[in-house]
């Protein structure tokens, strides 16, 4: 069999998943591809493969650099080092759907690197020198690793040298002593910028000290500041002491002032993707673009925003790593395979989840007095106790961890749909509801759920206007045939949320809107935000909810529906 044919479980389907496809080969295996190769490797049309290039093109020319270059029957990827590592770093940050805390997840985005093993040697160095770094940051800095490495593999290496008196830092001397240890299990040559670039990461925020001047340094030193101050303004939401978040935010500031400047913009092609499955992160870059314009007089672009919604979504899961859930293990087979689950279940949940107690056998006082929010066993038991059971084997495989997994986002969804009920209920009124309500425009919609608001005295005079102003920067649909119109600005005397359920679905941007939330949140209350993002990115791909919303005729039976209950 030929090397270059691919298993037809690994065959891209998708233009997205084909182009994604063509980015790794050009950065990871070969320098240049034979496109009458290509056709045959992943089973396409020449027709099909032209309309996949010219998206491709269109993609990687928004990188300041990039360029796909056709010669002949081959086709390459031009441009500098830096950016062709960002193109890779931002598909992954997308691939990690999210879950910006989990190693064992950013591990299998590089299956031909031992990046477990890579992280254990970077944490044994910084504790020889009593070094350490925000553990919050640790997960992005392995993403960083994992791309430098996989590239100089390839022999690419940044073309980019820092001031001298970097190399006097202890930052340098263990960014030196890393990349030497891991050159004896890795094959790659040791290069004096990479260890400088990586130097820079652990400096952070004091990396600036050593970089030549740029031009748009102090801009973008001024913009993180004011962006950083504003989210906690506005969200509450506190990133002063990330300073990860804050140098990582600062470079991509001073890119996107360099395009800006030079006319030349991005393809985001996971904007969808953000927007469908953290609204909440969104909405904080539609911000931070708002603060961005008003500061340069310019228009920031929604693929933009996008990219900068990966990096308050990181920094975010550092800030709010969700909360441990507690756990008893029922585990009667010895002692030696007890440690050996219980060792495996800790070290691939250790973020969210706790065992309190290994016991041989069930007892329910036990589980009434440690009151566990799940029980792993490997015997099939039943009890009375309102406590989800999960049966696993004794070694904890691949199908137990999904598994457990299932339920820890099942626990999730139960306390989110609990926080939101608490918290929201009592915003939710049938006079501000609207059941086959019929308009022709998003405008009209907009227009009589305000109306309405007004009518009843829950908002200031400027509520409309600042709506339709969030509207301009990016509609606020989403592809499950939702809408959630809100102002940017306070402007709210009483907290409420409108609801509409349409007669018949309208245009709205991107998608065909049939459920509109209204949201008025006033400023003192503005963690009420947090709670109804996250209680609606859990039922956004709930098709229970979706199936039976547009039977939900007013608040009350709105709310029932929210607690799982008949309607």
């Amino acid at each position: 069999m030929q090397a270059n044919i691919i298993r037809k479980n690994d065959i891209p389907q998708t233009s997205q998943e084909r182009c994604k496809y063509i980015i790794v080969e050009l950065l990871f295996k070969k320098n240049r591809i034979n496109i009458l190769n290509l056709q045959d490797e992943i089973f396409v049309s020449e027709f099909t493969l032209k309309h996949d290039l010219k998206a491709l093109d269109k993609m990687v020319s928004k990188y300041n650099s990039l360029k796909l270059v056709k010669n002949g029957n081959y086709i390459s990827l031009d441009g500098k080092e830096e950016d062709k590592r960002l193109l890779y770093r931002q598909m992954l940050a997308s691939e990690t759907q999210g879950n910006f805390v989990d190693i064992n997840k950013i591990d299998e985005l590089f299956p031909d690197i031992n990046l477990i093993r890579v992280k254990d040697e970077l944490e044994k160095i910084m504790n020889e020198h009593d070094f350490s770094i925000r553990k919050e940051s640790f997960p992005m800095l392995i993403i960083h690793v994992g791309v430098a490495i996989k590239r100089m593999m390839y022999a690419n290496y940044i073309d980019i040298k820092r001031k001298e008196a970097i190399r006097q830092t202890l930052e340098y001397k263990i960014a030196d002593e890393f990349f030497n240890r891991i050159s004896t299990f890795v094959q790659i040559e040791v290069n004096e910028n990479e260890v400088e670039l990586f130097a820079g990461l652990l400096l952070g925020r004091r990396a600036k000290e050593f970089v030549d001047t740029d031009v748009y340094a102090a801009q973008a030193e001024e913009l993180t500041d004011m962006i950083i101050e504003g989210i906690l303004k506005q969200y509450d939401i506190d990133f002063t002491e990330d300073s990860f978040f804050q140098n990582g935010l600062n470079i991509h500031i001073q890119n996107l002032l360099e395009r800006i400047m030079n006319g030349t913009t991005v393809s985001n092609v996971y904007l969808k993707e953000i927007k469908k499955s953290y609204p909440l992160i969104f909405e904080m870059s539609i911000f931070v673009g708002r603060i961005i314009e008003n500061k340069l007089n310019v228009q920031i672009q929604e693929d933009e925003l996008g990219y900068l919604a990966i990096h308050i979504g990181a920094a975010y899961d550092r800030l709010n790593t969700k909360r441990y859930y507690h756990a008893i293990l029922i585990h009667p087979n010895g002692k030696t395979l007890t440690d050996i689950c219980y060792k495996k279940i800790s070290e691939r949940f250790n973020d969210r989840l706790v065992i309190d107690e290994v016991t041989d056998y069930f007892e329910e006082r036990l589980i009434e007095r440690l009151n566990p929010d799940l029980i792993i066993t490997t015997v099939h038991m039943t009890t009375t106790l309102d406590i989800p059971i999960i049966n696993i084997s004794m070694f904890a495989n691949n199908n137990d961890e999904f598994k457990i997994s299932k339920a820890i986002k099942e626990l999730d969804t139960r306390r989110n749909r609990a926080l939101f009920y608490k918290s929201v209920k009592e915003l939710i009124s049938d006079e501000c509801y609207f059941y086959n309500l019929e308009c022709d425009t998003y405008e009209d919609v907009i227009n009589v759920m305000c109306d309405k608001l007004y009518s009843v005295k829950r908002v200031e005079k400027d509520f409309k206007k600042y709506t339709f102003e969030r509207e301009k920067m990016a509609y606020t649909s989403f592809n499950y045939g939702f809408a959630i119109p809100h102002p940017l600005d306070y402007a709210t005397i009483k907290s409420t949320i409108g609801i509409a359920i349409l007669k018949k679905p309208i245009k709205w941007g991107d998608y065909l809107v049939k459920y509109v939330i209204l949201l008025a949140i006033r400023d003192d209350e503005k963690n009420l935000l947090k709670v109804f993002f996250d209680w609606f990115g859990d039922v956004s791909d709930n098709a229970l909810f979706m199936a039976n919303i547009k039977e939900a005729r007013n608040a009350e039976q709105f709310i029932n529906l929210i607690m799982g209950k008949d309607i």
